[in-house]
């Protein structure tokens, strides 16, 4: 099975829910949160592909991209 994850505006969410009701697919609408968690581990996985980075680096990287510390 695979996983496809689109973005479509508030307005249309429910047409493309039903849409995909009736084609027998299974849903599951994202929450903020879940969102934020997913830019995260995409986060951590490009740093475990560098070298080292210091703390300071790390700290402001998630101040600039609205992570509250």
């Amino acid at each position: 099975m695979k996983t496809i994850v689109i973005n479509v505006p508030d307005k249309d969410e429910s047409w493309f829910v039903s849409l995909f009701e009736k084609l027998k697919l299974k849903t599951h609408v994202l929450t903020e949160e879940e969102k934020e968690d997913i830019s995260m581990a995409e986060w951590i996985d490009e740093g475990m592909k560098s070298g080292e980075v210091s703390k300071e680096t790390i700290f402001a990287t998630m101040r600039k991209n609205g992570v509250k510390i």
